[in-house]
């Protein structure tokens, strides 16, 4: 059982069930650095100071300030801050739902997942994740967690339910992508689009890596067992294209299939590295159709849809 970070009831109308939430993500495997002294390799500590006198504060004389002005301040009592509080409900109430798609990606905040707390909720809750995922449907609502309330959307995941904290609107801003472009050259966006058909694959979660802790847990465990540094890794820098055409051309004739079994290496097309486009049939097309025939079908499939 996973270890819970919060627990309640999820209610739909006069529905409920007793549900518990554990975060979906972690950051414990991350390489976290202390602060030394480099004399005696001891860690330092953080001493509250007056930035104006230099005298030495303890933290729990310390209080809150808003400057509201360049070097004025409110100051705000922690018995001030209390009376803000919401008082946790303990209830995820599900009041409004929204098409799977309807919630952009910039509003998604923290997700934690959602599991049934027994044997006793469980029928409730595979009835309310069931009907979510038939009619393709994610559920808006609040929830208190830390004594501050969120808003939060829940949705159907694998064969539970995933919630995720939502950034309020003022704290999303307004994409600019500047004024309304034209259509690009189609023959261009045949290109592009061969690219993209020739690399596409499947979402492997555990090909994605964060290479500069990958790279840093190396140096720790270099340093522990006294060996030397590893080689710093190097990156060829991106060009800036000059003959878009030219690039997304090569480009094409560099997105090589994948092979379908191990062992077995494709034929290479003489004919089609030359043009760097798929071509139809075997003969070589005249130099008036080449514009016609660099037309991929997926890109005549989707058109036809």
């Amino acid at each position: 059982m996973p270890r819970p970070t919060w627990s309640g009831f999820l209610k739909l109308s006069l529905v409920s069930c007793p549900i518990y939430l554990a975060p979906a993500t972690t950051e414990g495997e991350r390489i976290s650095f202390h602060q030394l002294n480099p004399a005696t390799g001891n860690r330092i500590k953080l001493v509250a100071q007056d930035a104006e006198t230099g005298e030495e504060l303890s933290r729990s004389e310390l209080i809150k300030g808003y400057e509201y002005e360049k070097g004025h301040y409110i100051t705000v009592t922690k018995e001030e801050l209390d009376e803000l509080q919401i008082e946790s409900s303990k209830t995820l109430d599900l009041t409004q739902f929204v098409g799977n798609d309807e919630v952009t990606p910039v509003y998604l905040n923290t997700p934690y997942y959602v599991y049934p707390q027994n044997e006793h909720a469980e029928e409730a809750f595979v009835v309310i994740a069931q009907a979510m995922r038939k009619k393709k449907k994610a559920a808006l609502g609040r929830v208190v967690l830390t004594s501050r309330e969120h808003p939060v959307m829940v949705e159907p995941f694998e064969q539970g339910l995933l919630m995720s904290t939502l950034r309020a609107s003022n704290e999303v801003r307004a994409a600019d992508f500047g004024k309304d472009r034209a259509d690009a050259d189609p023959e261009m966006v045949t290109l592009a689009e061969t690219i993209i058909d020739r690399l596409a694959s499947k979402f492997d979660p555990s090909k994605f890596h964060d290479r500069y802790q990958d790279a840093l847990r190396e140096l720790v465990e270099a340093k522990v067992q006294k060996r030397p540094a590893p080689k710093a890794r190097t990156f060829e820098p991106a060009s800036n294209v000059i003959d878009l055409m030219a690039a997304l051309r090569e480009s094409v004739g560099k997105a090589v299939d994948p092979p379908k079994s191990a062992g077995r290496k494709k034929k290479s097309d003489t004919r089609q590295r030359a043009m760097l486009l798929p071509v139809k049939g075997g003969a070589q097309p005249k130099p008036k159709a080449k514009a016609e025939t660099a037309k991929p079908q997926g890109a005549r499939k989707r058109a036809a849809r």
